[in-house]
């Protein structure tokens, strides 16, 4: 596929800032690639470019483009990666300019809520703050982080999760604020890294030390950022010191998917790229290459009333016309999900079409729950996308808190995960004695860990297990430095500790048994092939760890030939034939949390992000878009009408067609007036 003139004139852009606005669709990785390849041609060394992508998955996509333009080792040399991969990368070399010695460890989502717990348990007097939900307190804490908040720096705002809280008599922004300063303290004392500071520490250090500032601007002559419309206020900040004099900063990405402000994402960012980089040249890629001009047209229809400021684009289907978009509104959700499976049946029996082929897509897990159960009923395969990773299953986490222990003694989170797994005596009030004797005596949990064996008033079996697991740790400590085999000194920890007669034993079925076993399993062959693998360093197992704490080695189901299943978040990046678009109601999208006018902290803003959600929906399906929604719910035994999503309002009438699995027909003139007269008349009334 030859370039069309939108797409030449990014990738033929010479120095300076640039900014390609790329609809649904358009091509913008075959841009990236081709402007990269083109820079190269100009003479520029392949190390001297960095491009950064989102996830993983983009990263190693864009990476494989690359080799076929420009040869598998120059493509190697290309430093292609995540804003956070980046940040260890940077904080590899630079970790001494914080003030801290050794190795650091990067935890996750799973240990920094273990951790805010630990924390909440251990120092916070209120009971009644207990109970709070950790991931709610922490998500307050990674706000502040990124936006370069420190602990002593902070100044309570109100807020109306805060005031809802103050109900049952304590505050979410009160206890986040008095555990933020010892989650900070927390971290360090373990030389660890949560997943905020992987941009927010780089972005301290290169403001703070001019000197390293200038090595990082001088490595890279060119950079390149994909999904701009993603980033954070941080992730913002760190583009704006890496680039260099020059200016020669180019993104990517669409305003109108951006759909990720509830985690940070500011869709500012690329509003107002010009502003960052005055003089900035602006491509717009509209040619859409994925889908029918029928489902263009819908999606063109309802992004374009919206509210909030955007940069103006229109879709224009290469592939020209095909299907009409169906919509269909069934009596209830029961029937709704009765639906999507018979006409999926349907598909695949009198249309040869492939279960893979086919995507569920919907606001909320929990409209899954009754197409799951229809699904189930008709003998269809599905997967749901986005759920429980390799490496986040239990009996992995807890082989390798393991070999975090290994790498880094001073990871509490792990300790305490492996202390009595598998089972060896030490119970919680043994753990709650280690405590006592490490604030009486000042030293980290670790530290009081190694005295449990020489603790009086502790069991002899605590004892006993306590010392031997030291014993297994400093034994496991000199193979995997000896210089051998990780994933054999890995096997023989193992064997050491038990961990194959803990799994056999607590399994719930023979089944269920040999599962976790192969889990672990397949733990020790990812080991090997990251041995077998590794270019460059000499594999390390601490390495290894930050792989698969970063998802480097996301180990993905094969999809096989299964209907997927995925929330509207999830399934961005992807694209199917054809969509199921179910749930379209008021109160499901846009979600209800969004038009409550008591809560303060909601406008309108958050009304178009959910806009922006069903726009990036609507754009996944290729060939065939089914629109769904059911007309009442029952509530307390009383059926309750439901309305139609404002976002379905202003529909091409000539794209759309009121579609039943028995008569399909062509939705005239007059029901296409009906159904926007009555959803104004509706939507006004409220």
């Amino acid at each position: 596929m030859s370039l069309n003139e939108s797409q030449r004139a990014a990738v033929e852009h010479d120095v300076g800032p640039l900014l390609v606005l790329a609809g649904a669709g358009s091509g913008k990785t075959r841009v990236i690639t081709q402007r990269i390849a083109r820079i190269i041609e100009r003479g520029v060394r392949p190390e001297a470019i960095l491009a950064v992508s989102f996830t993983n998955k983009s990263a190693g996509e864009m990476a494989e483009r690359m080799t076929p333009l420009v040869g598998e080792g120059v493509a190697k040399r290309i430093v292609l990666c995540t804003f956070h991969s980046f940040g260890v990368r940077l904080l590899g070399e630079e970790w001494k300019a914080l003030g801290t010695e050794g190795r650091f460890v990067i935890f996750d989502q799973g240990d920094t809520l273990g951790l805010v717990r630990e924390i909440l348990r251990a120092d916070v007097k209120s009971g009644a703050a207990r109970k709070l939900d950790p991931a709610s307190l922490l998500a307050r804490i990674s706000k502040w982080k990124n936006d370069f908040v420190s602990p002593a720096e902070l100044t309570l705002g109100e807020s109306a999760a805060s005031r809802k809280a103050a109900k049952e008599g304590v505050e979410y922004d009160d206890v986040a604020r008095e555990i933020y300063p010892r989650y900070e303290s927390a971290l360090r004392a373990m030389h660890a890294v949560d997943f905020d500071d992987l941009v927010v520490a780089p972005v301290r250090i290169l403001r703070d030390r001019p000197d390293l500032r200038e090595k990082w601007q001088t490595r890279f002559r060119y950079m390149l950022v994909d999904e701009f419309q993603d980033t954070s206020r941080s992730q913002m900040e760190l583009v704006r010191l890496l680039a260099n004099p020059l200016r020669n900063v180019c993104v990517v990405g669409d305003d109108d998917q951006s759909i990720y402000g509830w985690r940070g994402a500011d869709v500012g960012n690329i509003l107002d790229f010009e502003k960052h980089f005055p003089g900035a040249k602006i491509v717009k890629l509209e040619d859409n290459y994925r889908s029918h001009a029928p489902i263009l047209e819908v999606a063109n229809a309802a992004i374009a009333r919206s509210t909030q400021r955007r940069h103006g684009k229109t879709l224009r289907a290469a592939r020209g016309s095909g299907d009409k978009v169906r919509l269909c509104a069934l009596d209830d959700g029961e029937l709704e999900a009765r639906f999507i499976a018979a006409e999926i049946k349907t598909l695949v029996d009198e249309e040869k079409r492939r279960f893979k082929d086919i995507a569920i897509l919907y606001r909320s897990n929990l409209l899954a729950r009754p197409v799951e159960e229809e699904l189930r009923a008709a003998g269809i395969p599905y997967r749901l996308f986005g759920g429980t990773q390799f490496f986040d299953r239990k009996e992995v986490k807890d082989a390798a808190a393991y070999l975090r222990v290994i790498v880094n003694p001073r990871d509490e989170i792990s300790l305490r995960r492996i202390a009595n797994y598998p089972t060896r005596g030490i119970g919680d009030t043994t753990i709650e004695r280690v405590e006592r004797v490490g604030r009486a005596r000042d030293i980290p949990f670790a530290k009081a860990f190694e005295l449990l064996p020489t603790l009086d008033d502790v069991p002899d079996a605590a004892r006993r297990g306590a010392a031997k697991l030291l014993e297994t740790l400093d034994r496991a400590r000199a193979r995997f430095n000896s210089g051998g085999s990780l994933a054999d000194a890995t096997r023989s920890l193992f064997d050491e500790v038990g961990l194959k007669d803990a799994l056999e034993d607590v399994a719930d079925n023979a089944k269920a048994g040999a599962r976790k076993l192969g889990n672990i399993e397949y733990l020790l062959g990812s080991i090997g092939r990251y041995e077998r693998n590794e270019i460059g360093d000499k594999p390390s197992l601490a390495q290894f760890l930050t792989r698969i704490t970063m998802r480097f080695d996301q180990e993905e189901e094969e999809q096989g030939n299964k209907v997927t299943m995925s929330t509207l978040h999830g399934a961005k990046g992807l694209e199917f034939p054809i969509v199921f678009f179910m749930g379209i109601v008021e109160g499901v999208l846009p979600h209800s949390r969004t038009m409550d006018p008591k809560a303060s902290d909601v406008d309108a803003a958050d009304v178009e992000e959910e806009r922006r959600l069903f726009y990036v929906g609507v754009t996944r399906a290729r060939d065939r878009l089914y629109l769904t929604r059911p007309k009442r719910r029952t509530l307390r035994g009383k059926p309750t009408m439901l309305i139609p999503s404002r976002f379905l309002e202003g529909m091409p009438q000539e794209h759309v067609e009121v579609y039943d699995r028995v008569v399909a027909r062509a939705m005239d003139s007059d029901e296409i007036a009906d159904l926007g007269a009555a959803l104004l008349a509706k939507l006004a009334a409220r």
